[in-house]
């Protein structure tokens, strides 16, 4: 099962991801485990640029990312050009992903499937 949470900073993704799929700290350590926390900051941190693919290994992983799209554009291009790709990621993970969870300030909201 695939599933997606997205939110602001500080909004308790991981607090929600934690209750709902039992998981533990544990569970968020590494790419090859079950959750993946931070997605968009791996995405910063390893330039990213392989939407597809990229987007096709996190199939079965519960994954949270940071909604950075909203707010000011960034002047910086590489820094305008990262909240592209992260977004473009999260949209071809969520036309998978069996479950997609909107969180603010802690309530989640669910956008697809069933939690």
């Amino acid at each position: 099962m695939t599933v997606l949470i997205v939110g602001g900073a500080y909004q308790g993704k991981k607090e929600l991801a934690k209750k709902l799929f039992h998981l533990n700290d544990n569970d968020f350590v590494g790419m090859e485990n079950k959750a993946i926390y931070n997605l968009h900051e791996y995405i910063k941190l390893n330039n990213i640029t392989d939407v597809s693919d990229f987007a096709n290994s996190l199939k079965n992983k519960i994954i949270i990312c940071d909604e950075i799209g909203c707010g000011v554009v960034p002047i910086d291009k590489k820094l305008n050009d990262w909240r592209e790709i992260t977004g473009r990621v999260c949209c071809e993970i969520a036309s998978f992903a069996d479950i997609v969870i909107r969180v603010t300030a802690g309530m989640p909201q669910v956008i697809k499937g069933r939690i």
